[in-house]
This record gives structure tokens, C-alpha cells and sequence, in this order.
């Protein structure tokens, strides 16, 4: 065999130490990405943000941590933000989403209430006539 064709055929088998030379946040799990596709579940996006506004991560190493765009890691921190924001509203103060749909609501009863009076003049109407409705008296 040509000395040429002999290295195309080696292969290489991986030292036993190959994996000693990982680093200890690799060790700990923390620059390992997941490779885990799907959703986080809440204790994992609990987490990143609790660390996130923690200063413990930045968003790009959380990303890369959890196996998700930047973009996510900030969602997620926004969506905590809202919430605690919600939660930390004193007395009976409402958020605007629930005003907003308690106004739909009302909306939608003063026009449900029309459209039901506008109804019940039609069927009188109708039981008052003297032929019923498409036929001729002649």
C-alpha cells in the first residue's frame, strides 16, 4: 500500500484523556448548549431570568445555554416583568387589558340587548299580520 493510501484509510480513535481537557463550566453543565429541541418548561425559564437579572448570565450565554435565540431570553425577561408588575399592584387596581375587556364586554351587552329588542318587535309584528309572510291574500 502507497504511503498515500495510507492515510486516507487511518482513522483516528479518540485518547481516553480527550475528555479531561473539558472545562470546569462545561463539567458543571454550564457552557454545554442543549440539544434538547421543544419548549422550556417554566422552571428553566424561571431560572434564566432569575439569573439573567441576577447578573449571574448574560442573555447570550443563557441562549446558548438553553438552546435558544437571544431574542427568547428576552422575551422571557419582559413576560417576568409584566408579571411582577401585575403582582405588585396594591388594592383592586386593575391592568389595562382587563379594563379593555370589561369595556368589550359592556359593548357587546348593549349590542346583544338591541339586536334582542329589534327581534322581539319583528316577531310581534309578524304574528300581527293578517297572511303569513310570501303569500298573497288573493
Amino acid at each position: 500500500m502507497s504511503r498515500k493510501s495510507r492515510k486516507v484509510t487511518e482513522t483516528r480513535t479518540p485518547s481516553p484523556s480527550a475528555g479531561a481537557e473539558r472545562s470546569e463550566a462545561e463539567a458543571d453543565g454550564e457552557g454545554v448548549r442543549r440539544g434538547r429541541p421543544g419548549r422550556r418548561t417554566a422552571e428553566e425559564r424561571t431560572t434564566a431570568v432569575l439569573e439573567l437579572l441576577g447578573g449571574k448570565a448574560t442573555v447570550d450565554q443563557l441562549a446558548f445555554r438553553f438552546g435558544v435565540q437571544p431574542a427568547t431570553i428576552e422575551a422571557w425577561r419582559q413576560e417576568a416583568l409584566v408579571a411582577i408588575a401585575q403582582s405588585m399592584r396594591q388594592g383592586t387596581a386593575k391592568s389595562p387589558e382587563l379594563l379593555a375587556l370589561e369595556r368589550k364586554y359592556a359593548d357587546l351587552e348593549r349590542s346583544f340587548t338591541r339586536v334582542a329588542i329589534k327581534h322581539e318587535l319583528l316577531e310581534r309584528e309578524l304574528s300581527n299580520r293578517p297572511s303569513r309572510p310570501g303569500t298573497s291574500s288573493r
